[in-house]
């Protein structure tokens, strides 16, 4: 039994980001911050990046400010205070070798094909809006989906339902009638159960959190338990090979159970 919508993640879902930003740090470390071992240098650029990605969507910082103060706090973590031109000219060179290490997650071309056969397809991310339809476009999957959905275009990020919530009315689908696929999960899994939905769970690093791993929400009321063992969520490791992909959404679409109470919800948020 298929669902009717399909809803994905965009970045480490269907985009490989993890890739495209190795190689784009491996670039600008090699003009910048030669003499500072890589290794611990990867490591802090991935935990201030995503500081300054939450605070870009938080409307703190506009996307070009927020790439040269990772930048400054990437290198004052090593003992170095770079001024604001030299961070710019980093945060430049690194986005340079992003986009040109643009590549699809293994698996996700052929997966999507599979489904657009028999589902409605759609994209909610946490991102900029230019950055996120320039990516689509660049990877050529923009023609797959009936609904694309940006944080900053909306106004909501995930895990907020009302993300979820203007997703599904776009693509015509109720909740229980959807399954939500991230690599994310807080943002989103735990966003989707909360959004009334099934799961798949991409998880690059075979790691199965345990019921301690979820924070409380500010949106209690919508809030749902879930946990490792939860039937609405499977978890993958790959999006390869594609039946094993599709099922996991099968299997995680069957053991959805969804009250009245959840539809209406959703159905308000949306309004």
């Amino acid at each position: 039994m298929w669902p009717r919508a399909i809803l994905f993640d965009l970045d480490d879902t269907l985009f490989d980001h993890r890739r495209a930003s190795a190689l784009a740090l491996r670039a600008m470390h090699a003009v910048h911050a030669r003499e500072l071992p890589f290794k611990p240098f990867a490591t802090k650029h991935a935990e201030v990046l995503e500081v300054f990605h939450t605070r870009f969507l938080a409307g703190e910082f506009t996307l070009d400010e927020a790439r040269a103060a990772r930048m400054q706090t990437l290198f004052a973590a090593f003992g170095r205070e770079i001024d604001a031109g030299t961070a710019f000219g980093a945060a430049q060179l690194y986005r340079e070798g992003h986009q040109a290490n643009r590549h699809l997650v293994p698996g996700a071309i052929e997966l999507l094909n599979l489904l657009r056969e028999h589902c409605r397809l759609g994209v909610v991310t946490n991102n900029s809006t230019a950055e996120q339809i320039e990516k689509l476009r660049a990877l050529d999957i923009a023609g797959y989906f009936d609904a694309v959905v940006i944080s900053e275009d909306v106004g909501f990020t995930k895990p907020d339902p009302k993300i979820f919530a203007i997703a599904l009315e776009r693509i015509g689908a109720r909740p229980d009638e959807t399954v939500f696929i991230g690599d994310n999960w807080a943002n989103d899994i735990v966003g989707a159960i909360n959004a009334g939905m099934a799961a798949v769970w991409l998880s690059h690093d075979g790691k199965t959190p345990a019921l301690a791993d979820f924070p409380e929400q500010k949106w209690s009321e919508s809030r749902v338990d879930v946990g490792a063992a939860h039937p609405h969520v499977f978890t993958i490791n790959s999006l390869t090979p594609a039946t094993t992909a599709i099922a996991a959404i099968k299997t995680a679409f069957k053991n959805r159970t969804i009250g009245a109470e959840q539809h209406e919800q959703l159905e308000t948020l949306a309004s």
